[in-house]
Parts: C-alpha cells; structure tokens; sequence
C-alpha cells in the first residue's frame, strides 16, 4: 500500500524517500475528520435525544468495528500471521487510544466547548515524542527537550483562562476537565507509541477493527454496570452527526491513521494535532458560535510552534 521510512526514535524526523502520495491523501483524511469530530460531538449531545457520551463511543466503535472488520475480511480475508502477542498488543493500544484517550475527550464535551477539546489535543505530539524516548530508551535531544517545555507552557496559557471561568469549560470542576483532557492525550500517545511494531504483520483495516471491537466491548460494559437507558427519539440532527462518527470518524479516520501510522515516524503521525486545533476552532465559531479566549488562542500557537521545532529535520 505504501512504503514505509525508518525514523530515529527521540522525537526527530529523519528525511523519509518512496512515500506514495497515497499516505498523504491518508494524513489530509484525518487533518479534517478528526478536526471536526468534537463539533459532532456536541451536535449529537445537544438535541431532542438524551445520547449520553458513552452512547455515542460504544455506537460508534462498535459500529466502526464491524464496518471495518468487514472491509478487512473482504480485502485481505483472515489474518494469518496474527501471533498472541501481536494480539495482545492490538488489544491494550486499542485500550489505551479508544476506551482509554477517546473517550475521555468525548465524556469532555457536555462540560467543554469544542474549540477547547481540540485545542487540549495539541499536546498529543509532544506527549508523543516524550513517550517515544521513554520506550526506545533514547536521550532526547536539546531541540526536543526544548520543544517539549514550550509546549508545556503553551499548554499553560491555553488552559489558564479556562480555570478561571473565562470561557472554554462550563460546571464548577474546571481543573477536573482539563486533567481528564490531558489524560486523554496521553494514553493516545502511548497507545500511538506503542502500536508501531504492529506494522507489516497486520491489515490496518484488521488493526483498527480489533482496537475499536475491544473498546466498544468495555464501554458496552460500563454501561450495563451504569444501567444506563438507551438513547429516546433523537433529533435528524444527531442522527446525521453520529452517522458522520461511524463512518468518518470510526471507519475512514482510523484505518487511514494505521496507514499514517506505518508510514511516518510517531510525530508525524500524530500532527493531526497541529491541524486539528485550527479546524476546531473554526468550525466551532461558524457552527456552534464559540469564543475561546486570546489567551487559549496564544497558547495553542506556542504549542504548535513546539511542534513544528519537534518536527523540524535534523
């Protein structure tokens, strides 16, 4: 499908060769997918329908899973190289990225706006090349620990307003929301970290039905525990938006990040990130009318600044 480039493990990106065009129409996928996800998010949330979060990930991953698993069995048939501890691997990433970094954004957006839960997402390249280094047991370069730090104090202004009720988070546990958010980033990464040896032994199709069947089984889960009802007469709205969630968010962007993921190193793979904040918070405004504050603003231009310096070839 593509050609895959070596890269060094500390946060760097060595000069890649034989990437086909194909990949990056891959990563333009999940730019502007993943960029709009929490705009939907919210859509499928506010309406007639009482859809509570866990709702719209269990439906989503669920659904995703058996479109893809389907695409996978007719593309590729069964796996045949699939080892226990590839699939042990398969499953804990899928934890980690799907039931774990996901949903936490999306158990977020009753309480924040989009333009925020994208913003907050920025972190995940920086949180990306840090755990890349603590896996492959690599010092960092000054460049990264630089980089790392002024992301970190980006991601300070972005939040700052928002702790103290300027915009961007409603309810009285703000600094709740925002770790949770981070958290979510996190196990993201780690999860994006951690899935790369997965490449060449299995479809991504197969990769990411896997990942996303797991999850969606332990959300099923949680919501037996919860006792939680199903979701009563929703709106066209939310119904157009959780099927924009299956098939976009949970069938075309996940598959295509497997593909990202086996092509470009980590930080690559996860600039998303550096897209996805813009895209955020223009739709946010145009849609939903959302004012974030200028200090939110000024943070995640320091944030994606780190970035584009972690990215920036040797």
């Amino acid at each position: 499908m593509t050609a895959s480039a070596s890269s060094p493990p500390l946060g760097g990106v060595s000069r890649t060769t034989g990437i086909s065009s194909v990949a990056y129409v891959h990563l333009l996928m999940i730019y502007v997918i993943w960029g709009s996800t929490y705009l939907m998010v919210k859509i499928c949330l506010h309406g007639a329908g009482h859809i509570l979060p866990l709702h719209i990930q269990f439906g989503r991953e669920g659904c995703g899973a058996l479109i893809l698993a389907s695409l996978a069995l007719y593309r590729h048939g069964l796996p045949q190289r699939l080892r226990w501890p590839d699939l042990v691997r398969c499953i804990g990433t899928g934890m980690l990225m799907w039931a774990g970094g996901n949903t936490l954004a999306t158990s977020c957006a009753p309480y924040a706006s989009s333009g925020f839960i994208v913003m907050s997402m920025g972190s995940i390249p920086l949180w990306c090349a840090l755990f890349d280094c603590v896996v492959s047991r690599t010092r960092p370069s000054m460049r990264v620990v630089g980089a790392l730090l002024a992301g970190l104090g980006g991601l300070f202004m972005v939040v700052w307003p928002v702790i103290f009720g300027h915009g961007g988070i409603s309810g009285p546990h703000p600094v709740l929301v925002v770790m949770v958010l981070q958290l979510s980033a996190m196990t993201w990464s780690l999860g994006t970290v951690l899935q790369r040896p997965l490449a060449g032994r299995l479809a991504p199709e197969w990769t990411a039905a896997i990942q996303m069947a797991c999850a969606s089984c332990l959300l099923a889960f949680v919501l037996w525990v919860r006792g939680a009802p199903l979701p009563d007469y929703p709106a066209p709205a939310q119904i157009g938006a959780f099927v924009y969630l299956v098939i976009f968010g949970g069938v075309v962007a996940p598959a295509s990040y497997v593909v990202v993921l086996r092509t470009f190193s980590p930080e690559i793979a996860s600039t998303f990130a550096y897209v996805n904040p813009v895209v955020g918070l223009l739709l946010g405004w145009a849609v939903l009318g959302e004012q974030p504050a200028l200090l939110s603003i000024a943070g995640i231009v320091v944030v994606l600044g780190s970035v584009a310096l972690i990215m920036r070839r040797s």
